[in-house]
């Protein structure tokens, strides 16, 4: 009786002790996420992060605060890249075949799913699009909405992987979109050379490959004459890149990406200003990047508000391009096309769109980004000003 009685006293005291300790770690990472200062960007995904939603009624009341407030929490959570891995470590275990929204397919190419938009949102960047249009009748207007891997490469999902349709809503948009924009099919293009090196297998973006057939295509939509492949030295800068989609799935054991650079065989004087970082260039290429994780920042170095690139073109075209990541590789296809490139990412630029087309004598606007960037990001709202 007396070995029965201390036996379920230590019963107790032991589901106790666990309680306790599970509280307190709960409490604990509470205090935690409420304490540590959020996090703009996300070195291990190569992306920025969400910031606190500011609260309103009209946002409560029409669900956008509860979404982008859960957003935020998944993005900034304590330790977030560390319960990452162990997440992605257990479930690769299992033999599961996608893990933090990527998928393993196959030939080692890691895979990132396409969320379809709301409606709601889908209509706002429609008519935030659109009222940039009328109030800049006089530009050139073009838009290219770059399908990712999900898309171009379904023949390489995981079997019955439930998948959107990525192009019937590319498609859609277009048709929704003003008249005097042109839209710029690149689909087509980079489905017809799927099986050519023109996305990487461990990261999120398109390679220079694949961005040199979207140029063709922009040159096709604009009237330029392009360069031929022939007329670039294709050069080899690294061939251990292990990108985004390798960090957020958690794999191993996969190949390794190569980033290559297509540097002109005529040499083109140019000078790159990046505006907010009051520092120069002769290069759009920065060759210390490919010492750091994020390899692919070789590419302008990485995401910044505004870059000025003046080149030797003496023509009077100067291009804005709006734009995600996935413009850094294809914007040095550019330079021996306008005198003056202007290069604005709306996720970190927040001046008046319009002052700056004055400002730098715009002529021709270039709105590029990948799909899932596009209808997942926000910032494209900030390219008018419309209720």
């Amino acid at each position: 009786m007396e070995f029965n009685s201390n036996r379920k006293k230590y019963n107790r005291i032991y589901i106790k002790s666990l309680t306790l300790i599970f509280l307190s770690f709960i409490f604990s990472v509470m205090i935690l996420n409420i304490i540590v200062p959020s996090k703009d960007f996300s070195e291990e995904e190569n992306r920025k992060l969400k910031n606190k939603p500011k609260f309103t009624i009209n946002n409560l009341l029409h669900n956008r605060f509860t979404s982008k407030y859960e957003k935020y929490i998944s993005d900034q959570f304590i330790l977030r890249n560390f319960w990452i891995n162990v997440k992605s470590k257990a479930e690769i275990l299992t033999g599961k075949k996608e893990n933090n929204d990527v998928y393993l397919g196959d030939d080692s190419y890691l895979i990132d799913k396409f969320n379809k938009p709301s409606e709601e949102d889908f209509a706002e960047k429609l008519k935030a699009i659109n009222t940039f249009s009328h109030d800049n009748k006089e530009l050139s207007k073009y838009i290219m909405l770059v399908p990712n891997k999900v898309e171009v490469l379904k023949d390489k999902l995981p079997a019955f992987a439930p998948v959107e349709n990525q192009l019937q809503y590319i498609n859609k948009f277009y048709s929704g979109l003003d008249k005097d924009i042109k839209s710029i099919n690149v689909f087509d293009t980079l489905n017809k050379n799927k099986d050519k090196y023109i996305y990487y297998k461990t990261d999120h973006h398109w390679t220079t490959y694949g961005a040199y057939y979207a140029y063709l295509e922009f040159c096709k939509s604009s009237g330029i004459t392009p360069k031929d492949i022939s007329d670039y030295d294709i050069t080899e800068v690294n061939n251990k890149f292990y990108g985004t989609l390798y960090s957020r799935a958690g794999v191993k054991n996969v190949d390794s990406d190569i980033i290559t650079v297509y540097l002109p065989k005529t040499h083109e004087d140019i000078l790159v200003n990046y505006i907010d970082e009051k520092k120069k260039s002769a290069s759009l290429f920065n060759s210390s990047s490919l010492n750091t994780k994020d390899k692919y920042s070789v590419f302008l170095g990485g995401n910044h508000p505004i870059i000025k690139t003046s080149t030797m073109n003496l023509n009077n075209k100067h291009l804005l391009v709006i734009k995600d990541s996935y413009a850094n590789c294809f914007i040095p296809f550019l330079t021996s096309h306008f005198g003056e490139i202007i290069v604005v990412d709306l996720r970190y630029y927040s001046d008046d769109v319009s002052a700056l087309i004055k400002d730098y004598n715009i002529t021709d606007v270039l709105m590029l980004y990948n799909t899932n960037t596009f209808f997942e990001d926000q910032s494209i709202l900030n390219i008018s000003n419309y209720e």
